[in-house]
């Protein structure tokens, strides 16, 4: 292994024990006129296509499974894509530290547009979670490469303004995937959700291949490839990948494929426990082995915040994958108009994620916009939990948007918090921390909304429909189900589908409560007199 001087420089050990890249050099040329606008455009794109794969499928999903007859699927087509987003966000964060950014970034793309075409092509619903797989293994690393590119690319004075522009894309993407979704499924066909993702992938990857300059750190000239790929710790990544699959397979198999006292479910939960075990255990004991800095493992901050960005992501992906669902399959919308009835509870979260932004600003501290979210979501869903075949649209409307404004006002300040409470070099390991927790706590919660919806739907059709064969509905589409009614069991089967509805959205009521620990938990530490401390030991030191 290289060493420097007489001290041997050690890949394996953990991130705060290592020295971090070195992005302020003095001398650095950095783009300027049209070479810095198509660098922006470009990562402009990049996050354009993040945003919009995680929404636009949402009012997609219905006519999916009506075609695949994959009812039992339904969550999987966003578990898949969260659980590989969520889980290589740290292994992305090393690779980045290590290598040349513009190389990682090039291959997550190919790997997003590879997941995508794999889904574009799809012959049947297995086809497409792994395609949904692939896709978000590639997505893990296009934001906080699209970032790292800015940073290489543009003087400190203008990456604010210009990183407003970039992330707001995504912000713009996430609002516009329902509608661009729901438009495909209807007037074309749900394959156009993915492949729109090849050509304004290959655009992006063209502009970053000819234009944008990554050196790599000096501080990691003498590694090895070997050596940076071991820094990122894949194998003890892939570990906590393989409990975290067991898991998922076993809540959504459980109760609905199999009994909960199969062996194959039984199997599955004790392999999560020993592989989960296994991982902490590296984390714990071993100290060359972390995947997760010393310095983050041991913040009660970070901890606390990750449960509240869990729990309120939870709520929020099981929002945007069901509501759509109650619209098409309990209002009879269309794609198209399930993607316009979930506008308020997606302007309502960007609306007020940019409000508590301000609200943090002004005061100084990011907890009371966590309480806030505590509250009116926890209001919010419990209403939403409410919705039946006779729901009217002004309650619809405003129960979707005080979820909407609570989820807003917290979502963001689990990050903001990591920012504040870790040292400088440990942020962006803090950040990827929190993003893994939010992705992953879709993955989960979908996982086992579908779960609760799938046994719930199977129990209330035997009770309401006596003798009939529940295994039709499961073979069958998330709305194409009616077909399997006679004119006289309708009526009896769409209120049974509205209350396990219900019972899904009940799930994200209890998420929304469960971020009040996470509320509690988190310290009250002004930012502004963090800020002003800073300053003057800076001062003092001189």
């Amino acid at each position: 292994m290289a060493t420097v001087g007489n001290e041997e420089k050690n890949p394996i050990g953990s991130a705060s024990d290592t020295a971090e890249p070195n992005i302020t050099e003095p001398q650095k040329q950095y783009a300027s006129g049209f070479k810095l606008t198509i660098i922006v455009i470009s990562l402009c794109l990049s996050l354009f296509l993040c945003g919009l794969d995680q929404t636009i499928i949402t009012t997609a999903v219905p006519i999916i499974t009506n075609d695949f007859k994959a009812i039992e699927d339904v969550g999987w087509y966003t578990t898949a894509y969260l659980l590989t987003t969520s889980s290589f966000q740290i292994a992305y964060g090393k690779l980045y530290t290590t290598l040349s950014v513009k190389m990682i970034l090039l291959m997550a793309l190919a790997i997003f547009e590879l997941g995508s075409i794999i889904c574009a092509a799809a012959p049947n619903s297995t086809t497409l979670i792994v395609g949904r797989a692939i896709a978000g293994l590639g997505a893990a690393g296009i934001f906080p490469g699209s970032t790292l590119v800015l940073v290489h690319a543009a003087p400190m004075e203008r990456r604010p303004a210009l990183l407003g522009i970039t992330t707001g894309m995504f912000g713009i993407a996430s609002l516009c995937g329902p509608f661009i979704g729901g438009a495909f499924a209807d007037g074309a066909s749900w394959r156009w959700c993915f492949i729109i993702n090849v050509p304004l992938g290959v655009i992006t990857a063209v502009i970053v291949t000819f234009f944008v300059v990554t050196p790599v750190d000096p501080t990691y000239a003498e590694w090895t490839f070997k050596d940076k790929l071991v820094y990122a710790k894949i194998p003890e990544i892939l570990v906590l990948v393989a409990a975290l699959v067991c898991l998922v397979l076993g809540l959504q198999w459980g109760g609905t494929t199999y009994a909960w006292s199969d062996g194959r479910i039984i199997a599955l939960l004790v392999v999560f426990a020993v592989l989960t075990t296994a991982f902490l255990v590296l984390q714990v004991l071993l100290p060359k082995s972390r995947t997760i800095p010393t310095s983050i493992v041991k913040n009660r901050n970070i901890w606390f915040a990750s449960i509240f960005a869990l729990c309120s992501s939870g709520a929020m992906f099981i929002a945007v994958t069901y509501l759509p669902i109650y619209f098409q399959a309990i209002k009879n919308a269309s794609a198209l108009s399930s993607g316009v009835n979930v506008m308020p509870l997606i302007l309502g979260f960007l609306v007020m994620s940019i409000i508590s932004g301000v609200i943090t600003n002004t005061t100084g501290y990011y907890n009371p916009s966590m309480f806030l979210c505590t509250v009116l979501a926890s209001v919010g869903a419990g209403l939403v939990s409410t919705f039946d075949v006779g729901t009217p649209q002004p309650k619809w409307i405003g129960y979707q948007a005080l979820l909407g404004f609570g989820i807003g006002f917290g979502l963001q300040q689990p990050i903001v918090c990591a920012q504040h409470v870790l040292d400088e070099r440990d942020v962006p390991f803090g950040v990827a921390f929190i993003n893994m927790m939010q992705m992953l706590g879709g993955a989960i919660f979908v996982a086992v909304s579908q779960n609760v919806f799938l046994n719930g739907l199977a129990n209330g059709i035997a009770e309401a429909l006596p003798g009939f064969n529940t295994h039709k509905i499961i073979e069958g589409g998330l709305t194409d189900f009616k077909n399997l009614f006679t004119p006289d069991q309708l009526p009896k089967a769409i209120p049974v589908y509205a209350h396990v509805l219900g019972q899904v959205f009940l799930i994200a009521t209890g998420l929304c409560v469960g971020t009040l620990l996470g509320s509690l938990g988190v310290q009250w530490r002004s930012v502004k007199k963090e800020k002003v401390s800073q300053v003057q030991a800076d001062v003092e030191r001189k």
